[in-house]
């Protein structure tokens, strides 16, 4: 079946599609979350994924563009005249993208350089209007005075937003607060953050255009100009995946337990992680408690608040109808027990497929998004560049990949342009 051959670009331009709709979709829209649930139902089926050809990165790109020109980054922001310029850039980067893959390999700096002005330009274009956005900046500052951010209260926070908590793990204040301190805006090691996951993964493999996408998904400005904080995430695991494929396994523990110790629901990667034979379990201790390190000086300090800002907030606060999920449709009696049986489903369905890392954890994460009580835009593009992370590792890195190979199974070298690509037999590689 054609289908079952193609299963890369399925994949693919269903991860690009989670995107489009969370970014055209701010808030719970029925039509979307059913939308939505059918293209969690898809990634699952296609699993584990595979090569992805030109055309499908061509088109990826395309609908970036369509979706930056449908829902701009205009929304929840003061602008400057820098942020029409930017977006123009951005416009240009899905293009250059979309045309990169027919061009020869040595262009693909160009894209880069791009990717970068337009987020540059955008950060120039204004501040946001959000918490999240002054609470970063505001934590700075109180750690430069000696003051626990978990401790403090945000008064410059527009009306009806949380101004009271600091309601992430200490890493995400530790891995902003120097852009703060010396450029003034968090948002600017943001940025470099999502740069340097998508050119840590051109590097790695050389798939230059697929890399780039990851940069250029539908939302990933707006998740940036917003300051929201998945950058840091999507940095620490593709860090942690190029250190496990290149030989520094124990190496690869301190990114991964950044990411861990920055937001809480990433908690949920851990049984992938323990599953992933390169990786494993006793590096999954080590992970957990490298974590706990960097939380317990404020753990210490103030246990009272520090449970209250970071597991009580989002226990106890009652459910968003704003929610792009499908939580607010499930009998509250239930809530908890869907949750669980979809994660184990999506558990289950990653490993028996022997799907990357990288690749599993995005589609692991789209499921969950679908069924958690607070989920958003920067929730769903965060799932979408992790599958297409994934992608670009899976299909033509010359390390290697992040599965175990089954047994039986030939691996076939293939010579595209003098180089040679290891792949499995029914892979579909593109120059």
């Amino acid at each position: 079946m054609w289908l079952s051959r193609e299963r890369g670009p399925v994949v693919l331009l269903g991860a690009v599609l989670v995107a489009f709709l969370a970014v055209t979709h701010l808030s719970f829209d029925l039509n979307a979350v059913l939308a939505l649930a059918a293209l969690v139902v898809v990634l699952l089926a296609f699993l584990p994924g595979g090569g992805v050809p030109r055309w499908a990165i061509s088109v990826a790109g395309v609908l970036s563009l369509v979706a930056l020109l449908l829902k701009p980054p205009v929304e929840n922001v003061v602008t400057t005249p820098w942020l029409s310029v930017g977006i123009a850039v951005g416009a240009v980067t899905a293009v250059v993208v979309a045309v990169l893959p027919w061009l020869p390999a040595r262009w693909w700096w160009v894209g880069l350089i791009v990717l970068a002005a337009g987020y540059a330009l955008v950060i120039l274009g204004g501040r946001p209007l959000i918490d999240v956005w002054v609470i970063l900046r505001d934590s700075a500052g109180g750690l430069l005075r000696g003051l626990n951010p978990y401790e403090m209260h945000f008064p410059d926070v527009p009306a009806g937003q949380t101004d009271n908590c600091f309601n992430y793990l200490p890493a995400t204040f530790l891995l902003t607060a120097p852009a703060q301190w010396l450029f003034g805006d968090v948002r600017w090691l943001e940025t470099g953050y999502l740069l340097g996951a998508c050119a840590l993964l051109g590097w790695h493999t050389r798939r230059w255009p697929l890399a780039l996408l990851v940069g250029v998904l539908p939302g990933t400005l707006y998740v940036v100009q917003q300051s929201w904080t998945e950058p840091l995430l999507l940095l620490g695991l593709v860090a942690g995946y190029v250190l496990i494929e290149r030989g520094h396994a124990n190496w690869a523990i301190v990114p991964v337990a950044l990411a861990l110790a920055t937001k809480q629901h990433l908690v949920v990667l851990v049984p992938l992680l323990a599953f992933w034979p390169r990786f494993g379990w006793r590096r999954v201790l080590a992970t957990f408690g490298a974590a706990a390190v960097v939380c317990l000086p404020w753990v210490i300090v103030d246990p009272g608040r520090f449970r209250a800002c970071t597991a009580d907030f989002y226990l106890l606060t009652p459910l968003q109808d704003r929610s792009v999920s499908a939580y607010q449709l499930i009998p509250a009696p239930l809530g908890t027990l869907v949750v669980v049986a979809v994660l184990m489903l999506a558990y289950w369905l990653v490993v028996r497929s022997r799907t990357g890392f990288l690749l599993g954890a995005g589609v692991v994460l789209a499921a969950f998004d679908l069924v958690n009580k607070q989920t958003f835009l920067n929730q769903w593009v965060f799932a979408a560049e992790l599958v297409v992370a994934g992608l670009v590792v899976i299909s033509t890195t010359p390390v290697g990949d992040t599965r175990d190979r089954r047994p039986g199974v030939k691996v076939e070298i293939r010579r595209r342009g003098g180089e040679s690509v290891p792949c499995e037999p029914d892979s579909d590689i593109s120059p």
